[in-house]
């Protein structure tokens, strides 16, 4: 009676694995280190061309920048 109440339990597990595992993919902020050696505008080009992507600063994606 054991094996099978934990037969069962590893079946529902397994069956249900992918579907927690895809709900939690939703939201995910990306990060960009950007070190810059003293290129006037860079950091504004990079910033245009992601958003053409569809990125944006502060919802998907974040942008920390150093000078080198």
């Amino acid at each position: 009676m054991r094996r099978i109440g934990l037969a069962v339990v590893l079946v529902f597990g397994v069956a249900l694995a992918p579907v927690a595992a895809k709900g939690q993919a939703t939201g995910q902020v990306h990060r960009i280190g950007l070190l810059n050696g003293g290129a006037p505008g860079i950091e504004a080009a990079l910033g245009e061309a992601l958003r053409a992507l569809g990125y944006v600063e502060g919802r998907n994606l974040m942008i920390e920048s150093r000078a080198a």
